[in-house]
């Protein structure tokens, strides 16, 4: 199979790889285990970012990741859906980021792939095949379920559009809450504009990237920043706090090896909000509309 050495590429079979990544996860992925989905990045650079070469590869059980290594060999990251904490998407210009947090020997550690946002959408299905195997209870929803889509009635378009582009497919919408960005003096963004979508299955948080004086004076906008995907089932406990101008939502995410605490800044006012729709779905379980 031919692989394009520019941009990310979905191979066919293990063999297919380029080495050394294709001995490494030949290695390492148990032969009885099947693979859904391998992904092969090529190395990947940027002014600000130098990246190796990737292969990821999401079984029936879990995922691994081999990277190159400087000195012509590579390394393997690897970890069981049961592990697995939460993943976090970043889209900004051309560089595009997969960043896999898990849990090990009571700590939270997290793989990271880079690449080209032209493949953004092959890491886009990998997540939602690693958070269909994290909870498999829930995993197979209705392809075209549309409940809860009202609630991104009057949004504006462009934030509107990303929210429905990185909403798990087939998972019914129970929440979805937005707020502006945090602004300071001198037209200073301190924190930017973010929404959080709750489904059966994720807590989805969408922010920003942040802009400059500048770009916020000429109306600039492109969507650009970071998505992040929470399993329901790993959420163990949530807090949310004043802090004047601005409130903090502390999320417990944990896994049967450890766990990871999580903040999401957002404006003051939008406190109560917040709370009541996590809450109606963490404690009480109840569907939730926009306010």
């Amino acid at each position: 199979m031919e692989i394009d050495l520019r941009f990310p590429t979905k191979l066919d079979a293990i063999a297919d790889a380029p080495e050394p990544l294709r001995s490494t996860l030949v290695e390492t992925v148990p032969a009885n285990e099947p693979v859904r989905l391998l992904l092969h990045a090529p190395a990947f650079s940027t002014a600000a970012v130098q990246s190796p070469a990737t292969l990821l590869a999401v079984t029936t059980n879990g995922w691994f990741l081999a990277s190159e290594s400087e000195q012509n060999g590579a390394s393997v990251e690897k970890c069981r859906f049961a592990d697995t904490l939460f993943l976090e998407l970043t889209s900004v210009l051309l560089l595009g980021q997969l960043k896999i947090y898990f849990a090990a020997v009571g700590t939270a550690y997290s793989a990271t792939i880079q690449f080209n946002t032209i493949g953004e959408d092959y890491y886009r299905e990998a997540a939602g095949l690693i958070l269909a195997g994290i909870d498999p209870v829930l995993a197979k929803g209705d392809p075209e379920v549309r409940d809860g889509a009202s609630l991104l009635e009057g949004w504006p378009l462009k934030i509107r559009d990303e929210a429905q582009r990185y909403r798990p497919k087939g998972q019914r919408l129970r929440a979805a809450i937005r707020w502006p960005a945090i602004m300071g003096g001198f037209q200073r963004e301190l924190a930017p504009a973010g929404a959080l979508l709750i489904t059966d299955r994720e807590f989805v948080f969408l922010s920003e990237e942040k802009r400059s004086p500048r770009q916020l004076k000429e109306g600039f906008y492109e969507f650009g920043g970071i998505i992040t995907f929470f399993p329901r089932v790993r959420v163990t406990d949530f807090h949310v706090s004043d802090h004047g101008r601005f409130g903090v939502l502390a999320l417990q995410v944990h896994s049967a090896l450890g766990g990871e605490k999580l903040e999401i800044v957002f404006p003051a006012d939008e406190e109560r909000t917040l709370s009541k729709a996590i809450e109606s779905v963490l404690v009480a379980g109840e569907p939730t509309t926009e306010s």
